[in-house]
């Protein structure tokens, strides 16, 4: 039998996805109990064949583990799909979405009910055909299905899932205890002289191709790109986020940088500055990967420095910093990352996330989040 209580609006949601036929998207915070109401869902009713689809190995492991635990199954009784993409009736089947590509000329015979998280990452081109799967009951799961500029809500996700029928936002989730109460420092930092030039000039140099080429020419790209790259790798910022680590020395920190070189080199001056730490990147072994997380959730190292890696699908509610040390534009990865931090756990009662910052547009996002979530968070402004 299911363990855990449902809270209130997982409740609500249930009601909503009910009326809808067993179908629909719920946009939920990161850390609001997704995963728990999607199993509830299962439980509910009670599917002849159940599939998962996830992005990454990462969050496979933690379905693995939560829906084992949530019916009192052992792990075995969880059907994992890999490369021989061998499905189970009458069990819940779970697959990454590289995997799930694959895998839906093969159930045609069979109707499903097709649980999908982060349903955005579906939406691609690249990933979509997942979703070609005859169904039963659907739903999509996101902390932001409807971001701008993602034409695929309304052209994939809503034909294959259903609308997006409830959403829970951070606001609905500190009023609920769902997350701690969070202060984002945002440090407003100085870029080296040659840096700052070289930056200057590449934004000339996109100007211009916009001008010829158009911003979504290959040409542009590859100049924005080359430009994030200048403006991540500022030893000013890699300064600043080591400094931070020595104020808050012994909690446990998580450090988000865009770069593999930056968070190698951030993790080698903690390691020899006596900083009990780990890095995370796609660059290493998965045993490797999976030994360092590890020990960041038994609290063996303090300070885990990550590359992207682990913007979704990571859960140690124990951590208490977040330095958010380089990012990218997107408020989606901001959202994934802030989700990272601000979940409760024994003892715990807040969260601080740093932004380091050094540019007008990096400014400017973070402007308009402090108003998004004004009455929500504390947001305080400073600078290097």
């Amino acid at each position: 039998m299911p363990k855990l209580k449902l809270r209130q609006w997982q409740i609500d949601a249930f009601s909503k996805w009910e009326q809808a036929n067993h179908r629909g998207i719920i946009s939920v915070v990161t850390g609001g109990g997704k995963t728990v109401f999607a199993l509830s869902c299962v439980d509910r009713i009670r599917p002849v064949a159940t599939l998962i689809i996830v992005p990454t190995e990462a969050l496979l492991e933690q379905w693995w583990e939560e829906a084992a635990s949530y019916f009192d199954l052992e792990l075995d009784e969880i059907n994992i799909i890999t490369g021989r993409l061998r499905f189970r009736l009458g069990a819940i089947n779970i697959a990454v979405i590289n995997t799930a590509v694959k895998l839906s000329e093969r159930i045609q015979d069979h109707k499903w009910f097709l649980i999908v998280d982060e349903c955005h990452k579906a939406a691609s081109e690249q990933f979509r055909t997942a979703l070609r799967v005859p169904t039963h009951a659907s739903l999509g799961l996101s902390a932001t299905p409807d971001q701008p500029y993602d034409e695929g809500l309304k052209e994939v996700l809503v034909p294959a899932l259903g609308e997006v029928i409830y959403s829970y936002d951070y606001a609905d989730a500190l009023r609920d205890g769902v997350i701690v109460p969070f202060v984002l420092k945002n440090i407003v930092l100085e870029l080296e002289a040659d840096r700052q030039a070289e930056y200057d000039n590449l934004s000339k140099a996109i100007a211009r191709s916009i001008s010829k080429y158009g911003a979504e020419a290959d040409e542009t790209i590859a100049i924005f790109l080359k430009r994030a790259r200048v403006l991540n790798l500022s030893l000013n910022r890699i300064r600043l986020a080591l400094r931070l680590v020595a104020s808050n020395r012994g909690k446990r920190t998580l450090i988000f940088h865009e770069d593999i070189e930056a968070c190698d080199l951030i993790h080698r001056v903690l390691a020899e500055n006596g900083i009990r730490s780990g890095v995370y990147h796609s660059k290493m072994p998965l045993r490797a990967k999976a030994a360092v997380l590890g020990q960041y959730r038994r609290g063996d190292i303090d300070v885990l420095v990550t590359c992207r890696a682990l913007d979704e699908g990571f859960n140690v509610p124990e951590t208490e910093i977040g330095i958010i040390a380089a990012s990218t534009a997107t408020r989606r990865q901001r959202i994934q990352r802030l989700g990272r931090v601000v979940r409760p756990a024994q003892g715990k009662g807040g969260a601080l996330i740093y932004t380091l910052v050094a540019t007008e547009p990096e400014i400017q996002r973070l402007k308009e989040e402090e108003d998004r979530l004004e009455g929500v968070a504390t947001v305080t402004w400073s600078r290097a």
